[in-house]
């Protein structure tokens, strides 16, 4: 009972409905469509204002049918009305039947493929649509779902926080220690969730950037100030230099900053104690600018290169932690939604460097309406986020 409303709502639908209603037109016109210019004119409108019609609606197959039934009246009438030959009596008989029949043969050929053309570009709609749905409900479980993961993660690194600055009393040297070890653990989980959830937004195509004028010297220093502790830690040295030219830029500060502080972070964690980082900003012909990020760390096997900006992946993973390897694929994102590139050189045992190539200029490929409603999603910790690869 519950197929045949199914089976009638795909046989009887605006396609079936303008397809029929030209096939009436068409046998009642047809008898004097032939005998006066006007009503000739009007009868190849409708029908070519059908089929029209029905390609505007993807339906190939039914405005296929259309034309080749109006050029089957034009060839029918044009055929009795042919004086007819008289070369002989068997062979005219023979020609007239196999030219019929090879007519007949490509237009039901033409018709199928017409069919079938429609038939896949329907399919491929549809999953176009069902692949949308997917990935927005993915992405939307992703966000609660970090959501809920995040807002145990953030108690605990503050309650650990508060613990270690002695408020609460002194600590052991062990207390300290395993304290110390738990919001260390919370803040790399932290790291992953952002990441997670940072590449579902893309995959999504839920973030957007909101271009603005940036200082870019101020942002540069900026960076460099926030990686300036784990530096430390690290050993490794980290200087900025900044063409005198580029005084501004335009592009979305909080992605801008998340790209230089996840490069940043990367050339330290990969590097040896003792090594550098230098950022180098130059401009790159007369509408273009590049950020290099250079350090001297073990560098990057040939063979992972290629797979590098591919999610998940990670080059290092043996030896240097877990992670999502995300990070790469997100900044890659990033400066596609710039208008720029982003691309890697390394030599192993000798060093990396990333290069951004960003527009002097970027412009949104959305509405304010939806950058405001994209912006709205963000995570509020965006700018502090120094998760790598």
């Amino acid at each position: 009972m519950e197929i045949k409303p199914t089976l009638a709502k795909k046989v009887l639908n605006t396609d079936v409905g303008i397809f029929c209603l030209a096939i009436v037109f068409i046998g009642v016109m047809h008898a004097i469509a032939f005998e006066d210019r006007m009503v000739l004119i009007l009868y190849y409108l409708a029908a070519v204002g059908s089929a029209y019609a029905l390609v505007k609606r993807r339906a190939i197959g039914l405005a296929s049918a259309i034309v080749c039934i109006v050029a089957a009246t034009m060839f029918a009438q044009l055929y009795y009305e042919a004086r007819p030959d008289h070369w002989h009596p068997v062979f005219d008989a023979f020609r007239d039947m196999l030219g019929l029949g090879a007519l007949i043969y490509l237009t039901v050929r033409l018709l199928m493929m017409s069919y079938q053309m429609q038939s896949e570009e329907k399919k491929r709609v549809l999953q176009s649509k069902v692949q949308e749905q997917l990935i927005a409900m993915r992405a939307d479980a992703l966000r609660q779902t970090s959501h809920e993961v995040r807002t145990p993660l953030s108690t605990i690194t503050a309650i650990s926080e508060t613990l270690l600055d002695g408020s609460t009393g002194d600590l052991t040297d062990d207390q300290r220690e395993f304290i110390g070890d738990i919001d260390e653990a919370a803040q790399h989980l932290l790291a992953l969730v952002n990441d997670i959830l940072d590449y579902a937004k893309a995959e999504a195509g839920m973030i957007r950037i909101a271009p603005q004028p940036v200082a870019l010297v101020e942002l540069i220093n900026q960076c460099v100030s926030m990686v300036g502790p784990r530096a430390d830690t690290a050993g490794v040295s980290v200087t900025a230099q900044v063409d005198p030219t580029l005084n501004e830029v335009v592009a979305d500060p909080l992605r801008l900053r998340q790209i230089l502080l996840n490069l940043l972070s990367n050339a330290i964690k990969y590097n040896s104690e003792g090594g550098n980082v230098i950022v180098r900003v130059r401009p790159e012909g007369s509408d273009k600018f590049r950020i290099s990020v250079r350090d001297t760390g073990r560098g990057i096997a040939p063979e992972h290169l290629e797979h590098l900006f591919e999610p998940y992946y990670q080059a290092a993973i043996a030896d240097q932690g877990i992670g999502t390897g995300l990070g790469l694929a997100i900044m890659k994102h990033l400066s596609e939604l710039h208008g720029g590139t982003i691309e890697v050189e390394s030599v192993v045992d000798t060093g990396t460097v990333f290069t951004v190539v960003l527009p002097m200029e970027a412009v949104a490929a959305v509405s304010e309406e939806k950058v405001a409603q994209a912006a709205s999603i963000v995570r509020p910790d965006m700018s502090l986020d120094l998760s790598a690869v």
